[in-house]
Formats: C-alpha cells, sequence, structure tokens
C-alpha cells in the first residue's frame, strides 16, 4: 500500500500536521490519503486483541516521536514494516492487478447534483464549474465547486422569499449565508433559508445533517428549525442530524434547543436527543458526531448498519446484507474520508474478517466463507 507511494505527490509538512491533530488543511492528494489512512488502520488494527501491541505500536511510536524533519521521510518505511507485520499477505499482493471491484469503485462518481432552487421560482445546478447569480437588485451568489456564499446589501424592510439548497447522495457542500454565518451541509442534506435576513430572527430549516458557524448578532437571534426540534443561539457552533432521530450536538457557544414543549440550554460537550416526544440531554465527545465536516470518517464501537448507512448517503451506493447477524457487528473506523469508497471497504472488510461485493450500484457484504461460496 505504501510502497508505491510517489513521493513528489506527498507534502511531508502537511501530513505531519494532520497526524499531529491540525485539521484545517482538508486538501490533499490520493497519496497523501493513502498514508493518512494507513497510519489511522495500523491504529484500528492494534486494538485487535490478537496483535502483538507491545512490539508493534513500540515501533510506530518511536518513528512519530522523532524531529519533525526526520520523523515523516522515514514514517512511510516504518508504516509499512508495521502494516505487513499485522496484515501478512497485504504487501505481498501490492503487485496483483486490480480487480474489476476496485476500479469500479474508485471510478464512480456520486450520480446527482447540488440543485440551488431560488424564491423568485429559478433552479441551478451547481458543478465545478463557478458561476455569479444575481437576485433582484441587491443579492449575489457566487458558487464554485463545492461552495456557495452570499452577499447583500443594505436593502431592508423588503419581504424576501425562501431559497433551498439540495445536497443528494455523496456530495457535500459548504454555504455562507448573508449575515456571515457558516454551513456545512453533508450528504442528502436540504437547508432552507432567506436570501437576506430582514426579519426580528434569522430562522433557517435543516433536513439531513448540517453543522453551523453561527456569526453573533444578540439584536437578530439565529433559530434553526431541525425537524420538531428548534435551536435558538446567538454565537454558537453545532451540529444537527434528522436522520433517524435528531440529535443536536454543541461544539461552543450555548444552544437553547426546543421540542416537544420542552426546553433543554446546551453547554459545549452536551447532545440533545429527541425521541418519541421526549427531548433528552446527555454529555458526549463531540468528536464523531462533527468529524465528517473536517473530512474524517470517524465511528466509536458502531454496528455495521450504522457505518454502512453513513456511507450509502456519503458515497451514493446502497448496501445489501447476505445474513442480518452481520448487521449487528460492531467495529472502531478512524481514517481519512478517502475519495474512492474502495479504501474505507478494504479497512472495514481486513477488520471484520467480511467480504464486499458490488454489482451496479449495490455492494453486497457477506462472511468471506459465504464469498467463496
Amino acid at each position: 500500500m505504501l510502497d508505491n507511494i510517489d513521493d513528489k505527490n506527498i507534502d511531508w509538512d502537511k501530513v505531519a500536521s494532520r497526524l499531529d491533530g491540525d485539521l484545517t488543511n482538508r486538501d490533499f492528494t490520493p497519496e497523501e490519503l493513502r498514508l493518512l489512512a494507513a497510519e489511522r488502520e495500523m491504529k484500528v488494527r492494534l486494538a485487535h486483541p490478537d496483535f502483538p501491541v507491545q512490539d508493534g505500536w513500540r515501533q510506530f511510536g518511536a518513528v512519530r516521536n522523532k524531529h519533525r524533519i526526520f520523523r515523516i521521510m522515514r514514517l512511510a518505511a516504518a508504516a509499512a514494516v508495521v502494516l505487513a507485520f499485522a496484515t501478512g499477505v497485504w504487501m505481498m499482493q501490492r503487485n496483483r492487478p486490480t480487480p474489476p471491484q476496485s476500479e469500479q469503485l474508485a471510478n464512480a462518481k456520486p450520480s446527482g447534483k447540488v440543485q440551488l432552487k431560488m424564491g423568485d421560482g429559478r433552479s441551478v445546478e451547481l458543478g465545478e464549474a463557478k458561476q455569479t447569480i444575481r437576485q433582484g437588485s441587491d443579492v449575489q451568489i457566487t458558487a464554485g465547486g463545492t461552495t456557495l456564499a452570499y452577499t447583500s446589501g443594505a436593502a431592508k424592510g423588503a419581504t424576501v422569499k425562501m431559497d433551498t439548497l439540495v445536497i443528494p447522495r455523496g456530495l457535500q457542500f459548504t454555504l455562507q449565508l448573508s449575515d456571515g454565518t457558516k454551513v456545512w451541509a453533508n450528504s442528502m442534506t436540504t437547508l432552507r433559508y432567506p436570501a437576506v435576513f430582514n426579519g426580528a430572527t434569522r430562522d433557517v430549516y435543516v433536513e439531513g445533517e448540517a453543522y453551523f458557524e453561527v456569526k453573533a448578532n444578540a439584536a437578530q437571534p439565529f433559530i434553526v428549525h431541525a425537524g420538531d426540534n428548534q435551536l435558538k443561539v446567538l454565537g454558537t457552533a453545532f451540529n444537527v442530524n434528522t436522520f433517524d432521530v435528531t440529535t443536536t450536538t454543541l461544539t461552543s457557544g450555548r444552544l437553547l434547543v426546543a421540542a416537544g414543549g420542552q426546553q433543554r440550554q446546551l453547554e459545549p460537550g452536551e447532545q440533545t436527543v429527541y425521541r418519541n416526544g421526549t427531548l433528552d440531554k446527555q454529555t458526549v465527545d463531540t468528536q464523531p458526531f462533527t468529524a465528517w465536516k473536517d473530512g474524517d470518517l470517524l465511528f466509536y464501537d458502531a454496528s455495521l448498519a450504522e457505518i454502512t448507512r453513513y456511507l450509502a448517503r456519503n458515497y451514493d451506493y446502497d448496501f445489501e446484507f447476505n445474513d442480518t447477524s452481520l448487521e449487528k457487528l460492531r467495529f472502531t473506523l478512524d481514517m481519512p474520508r478517502p475519495a474512492s469508497l474502495q479504501v474505507a471497504l478494504d479497512v472495514i472488510g481486513k477488520g471484520l474478517d467480511i467480504s464486499f461485493s458490488v454489482q451496479d450500484n449495490t455492494v453486497r457484504v457477506s462472511k468471506k466463507e459465504q464469498a467463496k461460496l
């Protein structure tokens, strides 16, 4: 996996900063992603009861604690040794031709496009090409790649219709609202918001999953409507997810969550869960709930059913289980989100001793013994 990496396509300082926990740089080459995935996979494999942690992790940890200039240059070699020790035949198979399934997943592109449906009736498909859209005489929308930004003049009092941003399976998008609030929208998410906030409150609506960094304005509270939940904020960063039950996870600031006639005030590191008419509050590690925004796949002791539901949304594939008992298998997954679904499936398959096969747009999950029949 690592001995085929072209060093010319790796910025070692950038990789080093990521390994040290710096998440500010999210643009990585395929080679850098493979290196980071290998480092993350080693952590997962080292947690396996059959892996000799004392010897293997000592080798890898010693390398990471060296001075940065020498540490990263030695990382690929050290990682290759540990990976070969951990996975056995994996390194022996490096020269085999890529199977058709891997090629299919590696080259797959999401079938849908991001849609911006404007309040004036126009609908615009957003893609890689940069474009500028005018809304009336006072609003300008700038779109490019995976971002959308609103800027507006000083018009006040005018009635503003709602715009709708629709993100399909397999894509993520970043939106900057006219007040400066930033929103990260995950796959299969719909956002509704005004082009200009002219009312007493700033109201937006979300279905799916989104992370908000709200621009503070005490005179005009920001309110997020998520299913039956209303989230009232002044200057706050939080994640909201409405896919199964509605969960709201606060990372900074303060947040008032209201649902079903109940209210809960959140402090950083707290979360509300609204289920069957009850609004509960609990203390959580926020990272698993916000990792998607930072370009990571992160699950702690999660069921395979939960992980594959997420992968289905984020890679535009369906999953079918040949044996429903496999859905209950639990796994820890911690890696940079790869461009190819195949990379994630390889890590999960080795960790759980299961097999994935692809037909059209469906991934079938089987025990390895079943896959051989």
